[in-house]
């Protein structure tokens, strides 16, 4: 198989090393999957292993299915060549059988096979997530009571200060994370201890010897080396103009922050507290004669960003130097006995949930990881040692090598398992750390980082290899991506290095560029959400403030933002709307395996950070500019109507006593009470909750509205068949039942979206059935476990059906396009803040620096921030803007052929002037406290693109005073940056209103604007066709159409068209409103027809049909939105009781078979009604045929209903003769029956006439 593949130098080593350790770094697109699989099939040909002594570990069951496919592929092509076919057939028949699989299936084959080892019952299975939370749950309870009852001093202080009066849930949550935490260590009790014990520092303990010094010395070196870069830029500024006064003050805070960068390279606390405590700024002027304007634009181009440097070092002198040394330590050493507190409830409550799952004989994904590394790893050894055991020793000697695919996203507890099980010379570890976007996952990057560091320099038994060529993207977005991360990739901003080996480098094979390809530059298109907003000066300044925040340092990102950021992206979604039709209507071609296709809807994706809300406004936009689209929600699911709707009904099966439930079970579809009904109910008995209400209306005696009593009694009389049925079924079969008893199934069905609900409908049932499998049982306790997923906001995402092939606009999140590539990705959202939120948590925690805990006092009700809480925050902070980096860059490399950018912000000026500060610097890269100053993706992106020789917009829009200087490095990306103003994003809605006023013209018969395309439009318009035989023979025609249009009697009637250019002048209002929007009188003829024939076709024959069973029914049709309340008044019941007491209507009841409304379509010669057609000459006739019954003797009665006034015999055979022809012709020839009777009946006066 791998003769018809020219591989890469780096790819062909990979695939051959052996005898070492090798980390292969694989870029986006290098093909890593290929390489690996290459690699284990040139092992098994050779002859070098068989492939059950190979362990394979992938990330997803999907990527081990997807390698084992590939596998099988190539062994099964190798067998048809026909060579050495009995040993591959051998290898095929290992296959199924080999160890290619996720981590977690690997330890439970471990587990299973070594159960008495960890005396683990060998029957154990996996507990579902639900049984998991539930398990949780009590466990969590049964652990905080216990503490409450011992009442520990430190306990009690760890309640107060992070507990809420609400309850204890966000102290469960708090538990919850430090378990998790604990559970990606190797050894999670002896990692908890240490936690703990960093608090317990000796009298005499510096400072800078804690845990956390480090990180917040880092901190304050970042600050201050963006205050000095943003004041010598300031610096250079002012000698240019020529600002002396200026210059000076601005020299004395060079020195101020040179000073402060001295005391801080001394490491010595106390003198780094007093140069912080003793710095003093002087007074900045300006040169005088200057008049108002050009002291405004001196304070913004000085005075605003020198005030923003003195606040950043006001801020570190505040957070760090309002103490003294010792009472920072003292500060810490009170948090020790919470800190061992918090340790103690986290290892109680793993104790008591470890028993609770034994005692169901489940084991959850964490103890599949720690109970194959208990098997593993020798009981002897000292604790925190990574030992082999012997079942450990005959792993090794039986893989002749470990594979393990995305090895940037394991833990350290996957990493200790991987340990164990390779040997000193085999493991092949394959991924990428610019990849690495699972941190939420608790996924360490810094492993492969430290391999990546490490393994050039341990000696021949270690290798890393890089793979840098990219075989999925066009250069241009190659170009564009290498461009963004070697400004922005650095170790002392990002963790890692953006260098060559890291770069990507074109080798795709691509048909030779077509007119009509996407291959171009990488658009950025930035919107700005304000651009026709005023605001006032002093806003305007704390806006500039937060927003050029990328000049000099980066500020916290601003609070209650959201719902102008949801603004901007409405803006967003109304662009990429359009750019998406531009590209769909540019005839656009796309690269395909036999050249280029034309472009579909399928091929572009537009990807967002977060999907929650913003998807639906994507969603929403996109088909309203009839563009199909989808998104897979992670969440929302719970919040759909047809799921809280039936959450409801089972709340009241299990306790009709709460009224929210019922009221919301009684005004659903289900029982389909109105308002003004359930009112009725709630005036029924006051001092009664609802069901006691239902109680008193249901009682015979008392005097309600029917149609209330009727429902009333019929759901009451479903919940007790329900409340019976609970007792005997399960909860998805009493689930399944309600849908049948109601119709709502199908009912929800036909909503807008009905595939999606019926699925989520469907879904509910599927989760009622998963957790009466984990043990728990009954209604009460599933309703139980839905509230708290609530409760604890653990929602799930809806249903899924959207088939792969379907031809749409896929939304999703970056995190879900990992893995997956598209001819065209858009990316939105750019603008979005970065989420900081494990920064700011109440409970901080981190890895390696622990607990960030508040010093409180609990007699005073106060808690303040600490020297540990601080730095964790900070590094918590430095660790996310990294993971938010690599995200996009996964983001930018999804794209094949073209890649669009789109972001929105507010004051572009403002942050297009931070952008552009680096825009005279010659090193490639950014300086560390640039990239780490930024809040959003937009701000990456404005502050590399502005550097470029393509971004003149922003520099433009920043006002820029320097001239740009090309960075140093080759670079031949292409930019089309464009600024886009609010105003022009709307301009639809502007051309819509044009349109409105060019109508409205027209109705009142003003005169237009001249037009040049007048006389063509005129010459066009008058234009006619030649005679023809067929001219004016329609192709489709209705039943009634024809009867209209051979009517002697309508074609009287008949108006001929009025030619357009005798509008003008003319009183006849030609653009009138619909006349859905004008307001009435009373109905048409037409429309009084059309009513009568619904009444008529929705009435129970088999229910009550006098008079007052006739306004029941009447009223029900009401309820069931079949009829408006106006139409209702409209009906003449007494004509409608009249012709079902008729010896017609009554033959009609008593029928064998009934048709109502029964819909046909025939195609007839023309020359039938057409006599100049030509012979050949059809028509498509269609028709709905009012009624057709069989009656008792068996005989076909064909039955129309009119409401005609005019009621005299001969007048309505004629009128209706050719109608009731071609309905008799087209029952005939369908049945092939004949029609024995063809009746009319006249509602008018009752009479039928026959024809």
């Amino acid at each position: 198989m791998s003769d018809a593949r020219k591989w890469s130098a780096a790819q062909l080593r990979a695939i051959e090393e052996r005898g070492k350790n090798l980390l292969v770094a694989a870029a986006a697109g290098s093909g890593k999957t290929s390489v690996l699989v290459e690699r284990i099939i040139r092992r098994i040909l050779q002859g070098e292993t068989d492939v059950d002594r190979l362990l394979v570990v992938t990330f997803t069951n999907a990527a081990a299915a997807e390698m084992r496919e590939r596998i099988e592929a190539a062994l099964a092509q190798e067998i048809a060549k026909g060579t050495a076919s009995p040993k591959l057939e051998r290898q095929l028949a290992l296959l199924s059988n080999a160890s290619i699989s996720t981590l977690h299936a690997f330890c439970q084959n471990v587990i299973r096979r070594n159960f008495s080892v960890i005396d683990l019952d060998p029957k154990f299975r996996l507990a579902n997530e639900q049984e998991r939370r539930l398990l949780q749950q009590n466990a969590l309870e049964e652990v905080f009571e216990k503490k409450y009852d011992e009442a520990q001093e430190d306990f009690l202080s760890f309640a107060a200060a992070y507990g809420t009066e609400h309850g204890d849930e966000a102290l469960y949550a708090m538990v919850l994370r430090l378990y998790a935490f604990s559970c990606s260590q190797p050894f999670p009790s002896r990692w908890l201890d240490s936690l703990a014990e960093s608090f317990d520092l000796a009298e005499q303990q510096r400072l800078l010897d804690t845990p956390w010094a480090q990180s917040v010395l880092a901190q304050i070196s970042f600050e201050l080396a963006a205050g000095l870069a943003a004041i010598e830029r300031l610096v250079e500024k002012a000698a240019a103009l020529g600002y002396e006064t200026c210059h000076a003050a601005l020299e004395g805070d060079e020195k101020i922050l040179k000073d402060l960068l001295d005391a801080l390279a001394a490491r010595d606390w106390e003198g780094l507290r007093q140069a912080f405590s003793s710095y003093a700024h002087a007074r900045m002027s300006f040169p005088k004669g200057m008049d108002e304007e050009e002291k405004e634009e001196a304070k913004r181009l000085f005075t605003q960003p020198r005030d923003r440097v003195k606040q950043r070092l006001k801020k570190l002198r505040e957070t760090y130097f309002h103490a003294t040394e010792e009472e920072l330590l003292d500060d810490l050493r009170a948090l020790s006995g919470m800190a061992h507190a918090i340790v103690d409830v986290v290892k109680d409550f793993t104790a008591s949930f470890q028993a609770a799952k034994k005692e169901r004989g489940v084991v959850d994904f964490n103890d599949l990881e720690h109970f194959a590394l208990a098997v593993l790893c020798d009981k002897d050894a000292s604790e925190g040692e990574l030992r082999p055991s012997a079942q450990a020793l005959a792993l090794r000697e039986k893989y002749e090598e470990v594979m393990v695919d995305e090895y940037q996203d394991t833990n350290g507890v996957q990493e200790a398992i991987l340990s164990l099980v390779a040997r000193d010379d085999n493991l092949f570890a394959v991924g990428d750390v610019k990849q690495s976007i699972y941190r939420f996952r608790l996924a360490d990057p810094q492993l492969f980082l430290k391999k990546q560091r490490e393994y050039p320099t341990l000696g021949e038994k270690y290798a890393r290899i890089d793979l840098s060529e990219n075989y999925r993207s066009r250069a241009g977005v190659l170009a564009a991506v290498n461009w963004i991360f070697s400004q922005l990739m650095t170790p002392e901003a990002m963790e890692l290095t953006y260098d060559d080996a890291a770069a990507l480098h074109f080798a795709a094979l691509y048909p030779e560029d077509s007119p009509k390809s996407l291959a171009g530059a990488v658009e950025l298109h930035i919107i700005e959400s304000d651009a026709e907003s005023s605001v006032e000066p002093e806003e305007e300044d704390e806006e500039k403030a937060e927003t050029s925040a990328v000049a000099d340092g980066g500020a916290e990102t601003p609070e209650g933002e959201e719902e102008e950021e949801l603004k901007g992206f409405a803006l967003e979604a109304a662009f990429i709307a359009r750019r998406v039709r531009e590209l769909m209507e540019s005839g656009a071609l796309v690269a395909d395996k036999d050249g280029y296709r034309p472009l579909r809807w399928r091929d572009i994706v537009i990807l967002l950070r977060a999907v929650r809300t913003k998807a639906d406004i994507l969603l929403e936009t996109l088909r309203d500019a009839d563009i199909p689209a989808y998104a897979t929600l992670d969440a929302g699911y719970f919040q759909a109507t047809e799921v809280r709707v039936v959450l409801a009904v089972l709340a009241v099966i299990d306790n009709a006593r709460q009224d929210v439930p019922l009221a919301a079970a009684l005004c659903s579809p289900i029982v389909g009470l109105s308002v003004s009904e359930l009112a009725e109910l709630r005036l029924a008995a006051l001092e009664e909750d609802i069901f006691g209400a239902l109680l008193v209306v249901n009682d015979p005696a008392a005097k309600f509205s029917a149609s209330l009593r009727e429902k009333v009694d019929a759901f009451l009389r479903l919940l007790k068949g329900w409340r019976d049925l609970v007792r005997r079924v399960s909860v998805p079969e009493l689930i399944w039942q309600i849908y049948r008893d109601t119709g709502y199934y199908d009912y929800v069905g036909g909503m807008a979206g009905g595939l999606l609900r019926q699925a989520n409908l469907r879904m509910l049932a599927d989760r009622a059935r998963d957790y009466e499998e984990t043990n728990f049982r009954g209604l009460f306790r599933f309703l139980r476990f839905i509230e708290k997923m609530q409760q604890m906001e653990t929602d799930l995402s809806a249903a899924r059906t959207l088939g792969e092939g379907e031809d749409v606009v896929r939304i999703m999140t970056i995190h879900k396009s990992k893995g997956l590539e598209f001819p065209v990705v858009i990316v939105a959202g750019l603008g979005s803040k970065f989420n900081m939120q494990d920064a700011s948590q109440d409970l901080l925690m981190h890895r390696e620096l622990g607990l960030g805990l508040y010093r409180t006092e609990r007699e005073k009700s106060l808690r303040y921030s600490t020297f540990a809480r601080e730095a964790v925050a900070e590094r918590i902070k430095r660790e996310s803007k990294a993971e938010e980096l690599r995200v996009l860059y996964v983001a930018m490399t999804r794209a094949r052929e073209k890649l669009i950018l789109v972001g929105s912000t507010k004051k572009l000026a403002a942050c297009a002037e931070g952008w552009c500060s680096f825009v005279t610097q010659t090193e490639r890269a950014l300086p560390a406290h640039a990239a780490l100053a930024a809040n959003s993706f937009l701000d990456w992106l404005g502050m590399t693109v502005a550097r470029h020789a393509d971004g003149a917009p922003l520099r433009e829009k920043a006002a820029l005073l320097e001239k740009r200087v090309a960075p140093e490095g080759e670079d031949d990306s292409r930019w089309q940056v464009e600024i886009v103003p609010a105003s022009a994003v709307a301009s639809v809605s502007a051309a819509v209103a044009e349109d409105n006023e060019l109508f409205e013209k027209l109705r009142r018969g003003e005169p237009l604007e001249a037009s040049e395309e007048k006389d063509d439009v005129e010459q066009m318009l008058a234009w006619q066709y030649a005679p023809h035989g067929v001219d004016n023979v329609p192709a489709k025609l209705s039943v009634t159409e024809l009867k209209r249009r051979f009517s002697v009697e309508d074609a009287a009637e008949e108006k001929a068209y009025i030619p357009l250019k005798e509008v003008h002048g003319s009183s006849k209002n030609v653009f009138k409103r619909p006349d859905f929007m004008q307001e009435k009188a009373g109905l048409s003829a037409a429309e009084y027809g059309t009513l009568m024939h619904a009444v008529l076709q929705h009435i129970d024959l088999a229910g009550d049909t006098g008079r007052e069973g006739l306004e029941k029914q009447l009223a029900n049709m009401v309820e069931k939105e079949l009829l408006l309340p106006e139409q209702a008044k409209a009906v003449r019941l007494d004509a409608v009781a009249s012709f079902l007491q008729s010896p017609l209507g009554t033959r009609m009841k008593k029928a064998r078979r009934l048709w109502h409304e029964l819909p046909f379509s025939r195609r007839l010669e023309a020359h039938s009604f057409y006599p100049e057609a030509e012979p050949e000459a059809r028509i498509f006739v269609q028709g709905v045929i009012d009624v057709l019954f069989e009656d008792e003797a068996g005989a076909l009665v064909l039955l129309d209903y009119k409401t005609d006034k005019n009621t005299r015999p001969a007048a309505v055979r004629e009128k209706y003769r050719l109608q009731i022809e071609i309905y008799t012709e087209a029952v005939e020839a369908i049945l092939g029956r004949k029609v024995a009777e063809r009746c009319l009946y006249l509602l008018q006066d009752g009479s039928v006439v026959q024809l």
